[in-house]
């Protein structure tokens, strides 16, 4: 297949620095560290790095100002559809190319960059074969799908994915912003085939909020776990997806027949195991419902139905595995947003490898955030890095980035946390079987009741930031709380916090639980 390539410009010019769109790039730096890779005297070599995403729109004008003068950008073979036009992918190009440069030595530091248009899975395809082709050093890809795998690294889109990290590729994901609006089980068929799902007349209800809008941008996506490796593979097993309002007046349904025809192209008909609806929602209630027309599921299957939140909630929501493909790939870097509760994780899959903050200011006051940003934000320090030593692998980098400021997988020093463990080097942890309401929140995301030298402190597997709704720390070690009356606060570390409060704190670098056996019984707690 022909690789339809534009070249833009292709001379490097030295700048004295790059026009950054980004007001506190200064802060950011110095929280993670990014000046004492500006302050090593060679700069290493200069890398070939991709960007891939949806669309770049304006990216021409930024060309030599936000971005490298040698930029090219990559169409792919498909022309995406007119109406698909997102500057997404040049907010990520900017995001990477801020970072990775130095006002001093902008030329020095600028990467080799390609931008790749992937809308479908044709493009995609194709750049990988141009990423693999060119020998790229490192891949952004800042976007998830919300099909296409199983939920444990497999399926097509995955197998792209691979291809390029085993041709030496350091491929960096954002983990996705669907940590509240996905739901997971196992498929069990009920009367009259529906198949059993946790609210009211066996649907998945989601609320569209009212906005400013008044209205919500529905796309909903049932996915189940029958996707192979290789796109031309079909599936024989087959759901129907269905979504009514409150009283359960059919709004739209999806109903697509699945089928192993490797030449599948009849209208009505997907070799894929997945079912889409797009509408336009008033606000109020409605239903997500799910039918078997195959009748071959087993106890091994199982589905996922994910939506976009445009002011959309699922009351019913999966807690802990919520990562998309190809975030949920074990050969890339996933990249999760510390600042932010939608971004994706999974416990399971031990996913996101880093977290980082995300909110960057524009010079016209707005803050974007999210994984997307996040995951940017590292791929610059993983790029630094590459460039310094180009021999790094995935898990060379995530060791060499661990415990530089503050993108990490585990949580802070226990330095900066200011308080220790009861054990030797670990934290011993304590039943709690009746915890009250405002705790029961952080302990069904995976928190453990721990023993610490100040107290009792609940530790939770990422950054509890993220379960709160628009709080910010003022400082890296600020503690969140869970408070007595719900709901949760951000208090100084040496502030002090109400009755009954609880501190919530992400596992930190230097020590984990005590307990190697999960079986194994833990000292008893109460509330007095």
């Amino acid at each position: 297949m022909k690789f339809y390539v534009s070249l833009l410009l292709t001379t490097l010019i030295s700048l004295p620095g790059f026009a950054s769109p980004f007001t506190n790039l200064d802060t950011l730096k110095s929280n993670l560290g990014f000046q004492k890779f500006y302050q090593v005297k060679n700069p290493g070599r200069r890398l070939k790095v991709a960007v891939l995403d949806k669309g770049f729109l304006g990216y021409e004008k930024e060309i030599g100002v936000s971005l490298p003068a040698s930029t090219r950008y990559v169409p792919g073979p498909l022309a995406a559809p007119d109406d698909v036009k997102t500057e997404h992918g040049l907010r990520m190009a900017q995001i990477l190319t801020s970072f990775m440069t130095d006002d001093m030595r902008a030329d020095q530091w600028a990467p080799d960059l390609t931008l790749y248009n992937v809308f479908g899975f044709t493009n995609f395809k194709a750049a990988i074969d141009d990423i693999i082709a060119r020998k790229v050093d490192l891949v952004l890809y800042s976007e998830v799908w919300q099909y296409g795998g199983n939920n444990d690294g497999t399926g097509f889109i995955n197998a792209e994915v691979s291809r390029a990290t085993r041709a030496g590729a350091i491929w960096v994901n954002a983990a996705g912003n669907f940590g509240l609006t996905t739901y997971n089980s196992g498929i069990q068929t009920i009367q009259d085939d529906w198949v059993k799902l946790p609210d009211q007349n066996n649907a998945l209800a989601i609320r569209c909020n009212d906005n400013t809008n008044h209205v919500c941008y529905l796309r909903a996506v049932l996915a189940w776990n029958d996707f192979k490796n290789d796109s031309n593979l079909g599936t024989n097993k087959d759901l129907d997806f269905v979504l009514t309002d409150d009283v359960l007046s059919v709004v739209q349904t999806a109903g697509l027949k699945q089928s192993t025809d490797i030449n599948e192209n009849r209208p009505g008909y997907s070799k894929y195991p997945r079912e889409i609806i797009e509408a336009q929602l008033k606000p109020g209630l409605y239903f997500l419902r799910v039918k078997d027309r195959s009748h071959n599921f087993t106890k091994n299957d199982s589905l996922r139905i994910s939506i976009e939140a445009d002011n959309i909630i699922m009351p019913s929501h999966t807690a802990n595995e919520t990562v998309l493909n190809p975030a949920d790939n074990p050969t890339v870097i996933t990249v999760g947003a510390s600042d932010f509760p939608m971004s994706s994780v999974s416990l399971a899959l031990n996913k996101p490898d880093v977290f980082a903050p995300s909110r960057l200011q524009l010079a016209d006051g707005t803050t974007p955030y999210g994984s997307s940003n996040a995951a940017a934000i590292v791929a610059a320090g993983v790029g630094i890095l590459k460039s310094q030593e180009p021999k790094l692998n995935r898990q060379q980098v995530l060791m060499k980035i661990q415990g530089v400021g503050y993108w990490n997988q585990m949580g802070l020093s226990l330095n900066l946390l200011e308080f220790f463990p009861t054990g030797r080097g670990c934290f011993i942890d304590i039943a709690f079987p009746n915890p009250p309401a405002y705790l029961q929140d952080a302990f069904a995301k995976g928190g453990v009741l721990v023993a610490t030298t100040v107290g009792n402190r609940i530790m939770v597997p990422f950054d509890p930031i993220q379960m709160t709704s628009g709080l910010r720390r003022n400082l890296l070690n600020d503690m969140i709380v869970a408070l007595p009356q719900g709901g949760y606060a951000v208090y100084p570390r040496h502030g002090v916090i109400p009755q009954g409060a609880a501190e919530i704190f992400q596992r930190p670098v230097e020590a984990g639980l005590c307990r190697v056996n999960p079986n194994a019984p833990a000292k008893s707690f109460q509330l007095p």
